[in-house]
């Protein structure tokens, strides 16, 4: 993470639990409200069963 800047994110059952963001990643985060809705919305639709497997889309790109 320190490398490449990137979050870290903790899964259970391939459903995101915890994510871990650098310590200079959280003054970045509000200059991107875009970003923060864009997340808010997927967290919302993880809670709600709303999606596919992060494998499976993974796949599918590998395919493409």
């Amino acid at each position: 993470m320190r490398k490449s800047g990137r979050p870290l994110a903790s899964t259970v059952r391939n459903k995101a639990e915890t994510v871990v963001l650098d310590s200079n990643a959280d003054m970045e985060i509000p200059r991107q409200p875009d970003a923060v809705a864009g997340i808010r919305r997927g967290l919302k639709q993880a809670r709600e069963g709303i999606g596919r497997p992060s494998d499976e889309v993974f796949d599918e790109l590998e395919i493409g």
